[in-house]
């Protein structure tokens, strides 16, 4: 097991509760795609564009892996649509025996915060704006927006462009308050 991961992912867990987010996996993967790719650390964890965005199936792994030992806690929301993750019963032994250094516990705080209570269906634009700046080296906003909606056809004109500013903010605040990135 690498615990260093699981350290990491309870951090994303804890501070998207904090902030109020539903805490689903989606959530969680997001949160660490915008963390690597805004540089504003390095994540241990390889993406891949796929259905709804970018999505890691090694964070996959882990996450179900920190379920099956109860580091992560895992429970259906009535009338909701998925799980809601927090923190399980072993969660602290993970934090004791991996603390985070301050500047990965600031760059977690930072992009749970830009995270905060967006939706899912908030998320995936936000996050594939992310994936063609620093995957597909798109920087002018214009060309960025025509990607992603030929990527995501569902995705509006305006729902594209402030995912896209969004994203554009994001890489920005990173590159100027946490400098280069965090290991």
């Amino acid at each position: 097991m690498q615990f260093g991961k699981h350290a990491l992912i309870l951090a994303v867990v804890e501070g998207l509760r904090q902030r109020g987010s539903w805490t689903g996996k989606t959530h969680v993967q997001k949160a660490l795609f915008l963390l690597q790719a805004s540089g504003a650390l390095e994540v241990p964890f390889a993406f891949v564009l796929y259905k709804h965005g970018p999505y890691s199936f090694d964070a996959e792994a882990e996450l179900e892996q920190m379920k099956s030992y109860a580091a992560l806690d895992s429970r259906a929301v009535e009338g909701g649509y998925g799980a809601v993750l927090g923190p399980g019963s072993n969660a602290a032994l993970i934090q004791r025996l991996n603390p985070l250094p301050a500047a990965v516990r600031e760059a977690v705080d930072f992009i749970c915060r830009a995270v905060g209570c967006k939706t899912v269906a908030e998320l995936e634009p936000l996050a594939t704006a992310a994936w063609i700046r620093a995957r597909e080296g798109l920087v002018e906003p214009g060309a960025v927006v025509e990607r992603l909606r030929q990527l995501k056809p569902h995705v509006g004109l305006r729902e594209a462009e402030e995912a896209d500013r969004e994203a554009r903010r994001i890489f920005e605040t990173a590159e100027g308050r946490l400098g280069s990135s965090a290991t």
